[in-house]
């Protein structure tokens, strides 16, 4: 497993920026400040928005908009999402504990193995668990999130600097000041007039299929016929020749859980994307709130959705400043109980990620 990943440290002023963030969005909680209130639409942005203040604080996620999330010395290094000055855009801007904890998962390699898997990540922010099985040998990955602009473009510029731009480029980029987003081989890829749609489509999937990756918009409950369509050309001509789609056969989802309402969405894009031998790895903080958790897991076991679920790990995390060893973390973290969640401090709360697995029940992949 690899042992470098970069920690941050925050100044007392963006200490103070952070608490100045989190006040704001309270009051507008509040103040109950949601612009819209037809949900008919399946978009859970505003409900999330007015949800997240309380647990928006700068222990339970790294970074902040505008910055470079650095992991393991250079492998990855992320932009955090500049969403207009503070407003929640989902979180994006973060990398939340629980994603860290699921990328030394995929390090490790033994509950999940993506290598040679195709695997899909919903509400990426900025993909570090999607971008790092690209590194760790996964035979295609699509990295997904709310089809936001901001949001998207980010996992874009992610996606190109990471996984296609040249160590050359980089460095003639930094010379000249000068962001990959406005240079003319990013946009050769993502962008294009109405008459070269065609050209500047396929120059984009040839540039997938070079980074066993892609990116896609997907507001849950929605179509999925893009983010499939993204693994046809990744197959052997046999399967396309049976008739049978490919899907995934692993889905990431880190922090995904907060809001209630969004859980049978989640859900059926998940049953929509996944193979019938697939399994989902989810990694939640337990600021999400243990009941919240709870609901989501009996809804998936309900026969409406016919997964099944097990409870891999209770993870201890280091707060600010802990000098504690990883060795010492997981000790403390194997006496962690279940049934203790619930009576949690907030800070416990804070310091403290579920890690569950998913399958289809075996009636069901029958079935399917």
């Amino acid at each position: 497993m690899s042992s470098g990943r970069s920690t941050y440290t925050r100044t007392p002023d963006q200490l103070r920026q952070d608490e100045q963030k989190r006040l704001a969005r309270l009051q507008r909680r509040g103040n109950g400040s949601a612009s819209a209130t037809d949900r008919s639409g399946k978009d859970y942005i505003d409900g999330f928005e007015q949800s997240i203040g309380l647990f928006g604080d700068s222990s339970v996620a790294n970074g902040e908009a505008g910055q470079i999330f650095d992991y393991d010395h250079g492998l990855l290094k992320l932009h955090l999402a500049n969403v207009d000055g503070g407003s929640v855009k989902l979180m994006s801007h973060f990398v939340w504990n629980a994603a860290l904890v699921m990328a030394e998962y995929i390090e490790k390699g033994d509950v999940i193995d993506v290598h040679g898997k195709r695997v899909i990540e919903f509400g990426a922010g900025a993909a570090l668990p999607g971008l790092l099985c690209v590194k760790r040998g996964a035979a295609f990955v699509t990295v997904t999130d709310y089809p936001d602009p901001a949001i998207v473009r980010n996992l874009e510029r992610n996606w190109y600097e990471n996984l296609i731009e040249s160590e050359e480029d980089k460095e003639a980029r930094r010379i000249s000041g000068q962001e990959s987003v406005q240079t003319t081989s990013f946009l050769n890829v993502f962008e294009g007039t109405s008459e070269a749609y065609e050209s500047a489509t396929t120059k984009r999937q040839v540039a997938e299929q070079k980074a066993r990756c892609a990116v896609r918009g997907h507001a849950w409950g929605q179509s999925v016929d893009d983010m499939l369509d993204c693994l046809s050309t990744s197959v052997s001509p046999a399967t396309m020749l049976s008739g049978s789609r490919p899907k995934y056969d692993w889905i990431l989802m880190a922090d995904t859980l907060w809001v209630s309402e969004g859980h049978p969405d989640l859900l059926k894009s998940c049953l929509a994307v996944l193979d019938k031998s697939g399994k989902v790895l989810i990694c939640c903080g337990l600021h999400t709130g243990y009941n919240t958790v709870q609901r989501f897991l009996a809804l998936a076991e309900s026969d409406r959705y016919g997964f099944v679920s097990r409870l891999i790990e209770i993870r201890r995390v280091p707060l600010w400043g802990d000098s504690r060893t990883p060795d010492e973390l997981r000790e403390e973290s194997s006496k962690l109980r279940e049934e203790d969640l619930e009576q949690f401090t907030t800070e416990d709360r804070n310091r403290t990620v579920l890690v569950y697995e998913l399958s289809l029940r075996e009636e069901d992949c029958i079935k399917s």
